[in-house]
């Protein structure tokens, strides 16, 4: 798939139809945050993989918002995969402790301009969007609300690792109606020249 199609096609899909994700897919879709920028090439982060479908169900259940709770129907459409990028800040310090990196003063968490581990873990965050696009699954990108230190300690996470976000994958459904009512479908798209500023603001 070209590029440019990949984009125009890319979307968040919150409901899935439960067919399972063959295990070659999902092995290139992980495979695209090889090719994900990593600052001082770092490859601090790593990706936490929930596809196990008794594991995949407490996840959901555990994250779920009591104060809304999910619906049965809503339930059965949840994505049969979830992959948790988790930013490593310690890696970083450390890659920019060495001696190649020292001149830069980033070993101190307090110099960096912005946490580039939380930067990194979002890029290649959008590799693995892009690659699921490209391989007919559907993705959607989403913050932990309920639930993300139950779900590190329930999967052993160390404690050096963050979790920046989380990603749904699967085969999307036939219509997707627990995206209803989403910022993407009640916001109009700004167009490219009210979000650029060129040569000046």
């Amino acid at each position: 798939m070209e590029l440019w199609e990949a984009l125009r096609r890319r979307t968040s899909v919150r409901s899935y139809s439960q067919e399972p994700v063959p295990s070659d897919v999902l092995e290139r879709v992980l495979d695209s945050v090889l090719r994900a920028p990593s600052a001082g090439f770092t490859q601090g982060n790593e990706f936490l993989v929930i596809s196990d479908p008794a594991e995949i169900a407490w996840f959901w259940a555990t994250i779920d918002d009591p104060t809304n709770a999910r619906t049965a129907d809503d339930t059965a459409l949840l994505a049969p995969v979830v992959v948790i990028p988790l930013a490593h800040k310690a890696a970083y310090l450390a890659r920019y402790s060495a001696p190649d990196k020292q001149e830069f003063g980033l070993s101190d968490e307090e110099k960096w301009p912005v946490p580039f581990w939380y930067v990194d873990a979002g890029m290649a965050s959008m590799c693995i969007l892009l690659a699921a696009v490209d391989e007919g699954l559907g993705a959607w990108f989403f913050g932990f609300s309920e639930g993300e230190a139950a779900v590190l300690e329930h999967f052993g996470v160390p404690p050096q690792f963050r979790p920046a976000g989380a990603i749904a994958l699967g085969y999307a459904a036939e219509t997707d109606p627990l995206s209803v009512g989403s910022s993407a479908r009640t916001r109009r798209r700004r167009t490219t020249d009210e979000l650029t500023h060129r040569n000046g603001w």
